[in-house]
């Protein structure tokens, strides 16, 4: 039994909005501030105040808004990682965390005496707003520099008010806390810490700007790559896969914003949900669980183990589409399960990319949704003279024109694997060409990172401790670095590019001499095929692919 319902927000189904698109909303803005700044006032022990949404997610391992508590819970969060419910657990999440939020900008909303109808119901249009980062990494200032933001005050004036979208302040540190250096005396969450424990925000900005072509052709690959719920759901090794799934690309967002000199909160599962971004960073994700959807009607979560136990779901036990979602509840006794999550209206909202396809049959929206993906994610078609290479990546990875030759081409992507927990803690892998004095801080040199996105050590963990030998996979595109430079998608020519231009790593983690002798990298070319008159490629499953080990170098740190 739960004390609180997850029904989703009151008012209709709204559509979540672009946050590019939100901030520019005077009234969406507003109440946002004001119930965020509402919610985060609120005395940490009350189930809907924010300390408490966060701590589903991980710390301090206590069970929320249960009636009665539950005997011997497992001592973890709730989140699922690792394992085919990761999309569907996270897709309730995100609801709870706007259905209260959006009950606070609904008591915001009365307190305006200039047009107060129009604010409340803007409070009933209100959803919680994502950050396509596929599209644009670097979010808007309000979301990572302004420490003032200008809202309306309720007198219909503006006003600048404190940014809660920056960062929470504990009140107090938890004590759940201790035992984690760093987190344990930081009064507020932070991202990407600097060695002296101070944020770094020109330092994330510009490592955003680095990433950004990576993390645009990792989304691209991933919507369109994993056809089984299995390759798309979650960061295990899975036989036939060539392209990142959808909790490895949310991996690397994580790790980013977090990850400076030393580890900030957004890095660590057990206290990434407090950050304020977090928010917006999932209901991305949950964005594209939705365009995935789309391309893939008839696909829907297939069972799986759940290799990192949760407080509501013990560790190595199969779950399938009917194991239920705690602690989120239909009604207050009738648990969710992943078998209604697939339409969102359920919980009170849609998202623009679905504007004018409702009631569409299926293949008019794979259509659509195929060619939005193409257009935002994809790579345009060079408008200047450009080499062969490029043109052909435009008609693979973009919108493309008509043809009346089967095309081929080539997919290069750097294939790695290690085990999740074989290090203390969140490290990443980062690639890039060492010629030249190149390194992975300069963009002209840098190519992508991996990233494990994980709690503590085995050791002081018990949900890790029985997956020491979990392994991790994941994968960086080559084809825009080599299209760019080479001219050419041929194995001779992309094998004698890399090592020319010394494709190196390094381990990133502020671990002194670390070694990961889990780890396995190799460079892979896919075959693709785009048969005449279609517009939307084939992985040639007739021919095996082209496998380079011997173009990658370690380098020290």
């Amino acid at each position: 039994m739960s004390l609180i319902a997850t029904v989703g927000p009151t008012g209709g189904v709204k559509n979540r909005l672009d946050i590019v698109e939100f901030v520019k909303n005077e009234k969406f803005c507003t109440l946002y501030v004001r119930a965020l700044q509402a919610i985060q006032a609120r005395e940490q022990h009350a189930y809907e105040s924010f300390f408490q949404l966060a701590g589903i997610h991980g710390l301090p391992f206590t069970e929320w808004a249960k009636e009665r508590p539950s005997v011997d819970p497992y001592l973890a969060g709730y989140c699922t990682h690792g394992q085919v419910l990761f999309p569907t657990w996270h897709r309730t999440y995100v609801s709870i965390y706007e259905q209260i939020l959006q009950h606070a900008a609904i008591e915001v909303a009365k307190k305006f005496t200039v047009n107060p109808k129009d604010w409340v119901q803007a409070a009933l249009d209100l959803r919680q707003p994502y950050w396509d980062w596929g599209f644009q990494l670097v979010p808007p200032d309000q979301i990572i520099k302004q420490e003032q933001i200008s809202i309306v005050n309720y007198d219909g004036k503006p006003i600048s008010v404190s940014n809660p979208f920056l960062r929470y302040h504990f009140n107090p540190i938890d004590p759940s806390f201790r035992p984690y250096p760093d987190f344990n005396t930081w009064p507020t969450t932070i991202r990407n810490p600097n060695a002296q424990k101070q944020e770094d925000i020109p330092g994330l900005i510009a490592k955003m700007k680095i990433e950004a072509p990576q993390i645009r052709d990792k989304t691209y690959s991933m919507l369109k790559y994993n056809d089984s719920w299995e390759l798309f759901s979650n960061h295990g090794v899975y036989d036939d896969a060539h392209a990142n799934s959808l909790e490895a690309v949310h991996d690397d967002i994580h790790v980013i914003v977090g990850y400076g000199r030393i580890r900030g909160h957004m890095t660590q599962p057990l206290f990434a949900a407090f950050d304020p971004i977090f928010w917006l960073h999932h209901a991305n994700v949950d964005r594209l669980l939705s365009l995935w959807q789309a391309l893939n009607p008839d696909v829907w979560v297939t069972p799986g183990l759940n290799r990192d136990g949760t407080m509501g779901i013990a560790p190595n036990t199969e779950v399938t589409k009917t194991t239920p979602l705690e602690p989120f509840y239909e009604t207050t006794s009738k648990v969710w399960t992943s078998v209604p999550l697939p339409d969102t209206t359920k919980l009170g909202y849609s998202y623009p990319d679905f504007n004018n396809l409702v009631g569409g049959d299926k293949k008019l929206i794979r259509d659509a949704i195929h060619d939005l993906i193409d257009r935002r994610y994809g790579h345009a078609k060079p408008k200047a003279a450009s080499n062969a290479a490029l043109n052909l990546l435009s008609s693979f990875h973009g919108v493309t024109e008509d043809h009346d030759k089967e095309l081929q081409m080539y997919d290069w992507s750097i294939h790695v694997t290690f085990k999740k927990f074989e290090l203390k803690d969140s490290f990443s892998l980062l690639f890039y060409f060492a010629i030249n004095d190149g390194n992975y801080d300069k963009k002209d040199s840098y190519v992508g990172s991996i990233n494990a996105f994980r709690g503590t050590t085995p050791e002081n963990c018990a949900n890790c401790k029985a997956n020491e030998n979990l392994v991790q996979e994941g994968f960086i595109h080559l084809n825009s670095y080599i299209a760019a430079r080479t001219g050419s998608f041929e194995p001779k020519d992309v094998h004698e590019y890399l090592k020319k231009n010394k494709l190196s790593y390094k381990i990133f983690t502020d671990e002194e001499n670390v070694t990961l002798t889990s780890l396995k990298i190799k460079v892979e070319g896919l075959p693709l095929r785009l048969p005449p008159g279609q517009t939307h490629p084939k992985i040639d499953r007739s021919h095996a692919p082209t496998i380079f080990e011997d173009v990658i170098t370690y380098v020290a740190a």
